[in-house]
């Protein structure tokens, strides 16, 4: 018997329908993966008839649609207000908090959506891309900031949102301390972007006909 034959359904408002019926998406997702969701399977689990489901959501695209709205929305607010008293390595750390506390089944789609893989749906193409943009504007001024380039920066940008997934692995999966990850994290951003004590500034990427009277001019001083 599945959930949805369990018995009658208790009344709930259109939009606490709609909250149920996305957290049951979440749900199927975390525990089935990215291509178990389908319309039928959300009745199911939320213990309502597909026809329910369609009630709230024109077609499984509009599920996605709105699931994804409905998961980050919140996310991505809490990081905004953070940027008014947090700069730098502290704001980055704190965003990177934000995610390592995320429920496993929102960090996966989340991850995904960062990936620009694992959908199979070029409906949300346009989605997947503005949420990559919207990283890297809120991240590659800072990086630029300290020395890098841009090319640099947005690769130090992505470099950094992937380990921020591997260490959110690590909690999953080993017991890794949120504290400890995020300790970890501000290490490796410091080793990307702070300026080194000595003064030196990170090296701009060059040309190789500069490198090389660089390299000719250090030789004729070797001799």
């Amino acid at each position: 018997m599945s959930r949805g034959d369990s018995g009658p359904r208790p009344y709930l408002r259109a939009e606490e329908r709609r909250t149920q019926l996305l957290a049951a998406a979440a749900a199927l997702i975390g525990r089935d993966g990215l291509g178990s969701l389908t319309v039928a399977g959300v009745g199911v689990e939320a213990g309502v008839s597909r026809q329910w489901v369609y009630e709230h959501f024109s077609d499984l695209d509009d599920l996605y649609r709105a699931l994804i709205l409905d998961r980050f929305a919140a996310l991505d607010a809490t990081i905004d207000a953070a940027r008014r008293r947090l700069t730098g390595i502290e704001l980055a750390t704190f965003a990177a908090r934000q995610v390592f506390v995320l429920v496993p089944a929102d960090r996966r789609i989340l991850r995904a959506l960062v990936d620009g893989a694992g959908w199979n749906r070029p409906e949300l193409a346009g989605i997947e891309a503005e949420l990559r943009e919207r990283i890297l504007g809120r991240w590659t001024g800072f990086v630029r900031s300290v020395g890098h380039d841009d090319l640099e920066a947005r690769t130090i940008v992505w470099a950094i949102v992937n380990a921020v997934f591997g260490l959110a692995d690590q909690i999953e999966r080993e017991g890794l301390g949120v504290e400890q990850a995020v300790a970890l994290l501000g290490v490796l951003i410091g080793a990307f972007v702070e300026p080194p004590t000595s003064g030196h500034r990170p090296r701009r990427r060059s040309s190789v006909a500069g490198g090389d009277r660089q390299r000719a001019a250090e030789a004729s001083h070797a001799h």
